[in-house]
């Protein structure tokens, strides 16, 4: 073929490419085994699948097939799975040891896996500090969310568990739930970590934009809680010091429900869980949706660009956004940026919010007295 001579034919597109936050997103779990069960990072797409991996379904010891059954049991969840098993130990600090390295290891887990999790849970043992200190330097690492079981005994104590936490990766929980445990006939005390980590990863898959939601004022399938808050609708009660706190609790009022939805971030525009979520997967999703103009030409620029509008009125249309507005920083995208191939995007944008107090008012007066004189005229 000559390209000096005759016809030459090039295809190429200044369109904007699609970009969109993931309905299926991937969820890790530390949990516990025997020896029997290899240590370390295990991938399913499934809970059923991992309950059928033939290592896993012999475990005699540790948690991992009683937090296995009952996410199949109350969510059945087919989604991307990793698990990281921690050995159990007779002795406590071993064990803990092991867990700590567990949590360390999910961290791994886009470089193995090609998945970045969003969302962990750890089985158990999310009440200890040590544990929490490596959750947090996880979910740092891989831009994730996951819930710290506060397990207290009175508001005090939660709050002073709290206090120790400061991160707008984790959500303080303040008690455990019980339920009915198959594997024991009995009930049973279950981690509010798991928990919470497959109710967060059931109502992202509910819709497409279910990542966008909150997690509080749902309906956990659970027979009771371990500490019971006082929950008065229309009253203060033993929740709201809680709630001022960013601290999760557990209300009765039709059904067991989870109420709030914050960060322990120092920070109040991020003790918002949900917007924090919503700014973390756009983030993720604008990463790798432009990638593919990186050393490319100005054509690829002005397609990029023009991908970032189309995302974000895409997620104003979703409802997940109330506004935006995309534009190149002038005060850092300078000539000599320029030179050294660098631009900088802004996108100022809204997040829609979810209504987190209802308050209503009612106002008794005589604009309505004429109705009297007319039923008795």
């Amino acid at each position: 073929m000559s390209l000096t001579r005759g016809v030459v034919v090039d295809v190429t597109s200044s369109g904007a490419r699609p970009i969109s936050v993931s309905s299926t997103i991937p969820l890790a779990l530390v949990l516990t085994a025997d020896a029997g069960v290899t240590a370390g990072l295990h991938y399913f797409d499934s809970i059923k699948a991992a309950l059928a991996d033939t290592g896993f379904a012999a475990a005699t010891g540790g948690n991992l097939l009683k937090y296995l059954k009952y996410g199949e049991d109350k969510y059945g969840l087919i989604i991307p799975l990793i698990i990281s098993v921690a050995h159990v130990d007779a002795l406590e600090a071993t064990e803990k040891s092991n867990v700590i390295t567990a949590v360390n290891l999910v961290a791994m887990a886009p470089s193995l896996f090609g998945l970045r999790p969003d969302i962990m849970g750890v089985g158990d043992w999310s009440t200890s500090v040590d544990v929490q200190i490596a959750m947090v330097a996880t979910l740092d690492k891989i831009k994730g969310r996951g819930f710290a079981d506060m397990d207290a005994i009175d508001n005090a104590d939660a709050i002073t568990k709290r206090d120790a936490l400061g991160s707008r990766r984790i959500t303080p929980v303040f008690t455990n739930l019980n339920d009915w445990n198959t594997v024991l006939s009995d009930t049973d005390e279950y981690s509010a970590s798991i928990v919470m980590a497959y109710l967060r990863a059931s109502i992202d898959g509910s819709k497409d934009i279910g990542y966008s939601y909150s997690i509080s004022n749902r309906v956990l399938p659970v027979s009771g809680v371990k500490v019971n808050r006082e929950f008065l609708a229309g009253f203060q009660d033993e929740t709201d010091p809680l709630t001022e706190k960013q601290i999760t609790s557990f209300i009765n009022y039709s059904g067991i429900r989870s109420w709030n939805y914050q960060t322990c971030d120092i920070d109040p525009i991020w003790q918002d869980a949900r917007r924090v979520r919503i700014f973390d997967l756009a983030s993720f999703a604008v990463l790798d949706g432009i990638f593919w103009a990186v050393d490319r030409d100005l054509a690829a620029l002005d397609a990029a660009q023009d991908s970032l509008r189309a995302f974000m009125a895409t997620l104003v249309g979703q409802d997940v956004m109330l506004g935006f507005n995309v534009y190149l920083n002038l005060d850092l995208t300078t000539p000599t940026a320029i030179t050294n191939n660098e631009f900088y995007f802004t996108i100022a944008s809204q997040e829609t919010p979810s209504p987190a107090l209802i308050k209503v008012t009612f106002d008794r007066v005589d604009a309505y007295s004429s109705v009297v004189f007319e039923r008795l005229s």
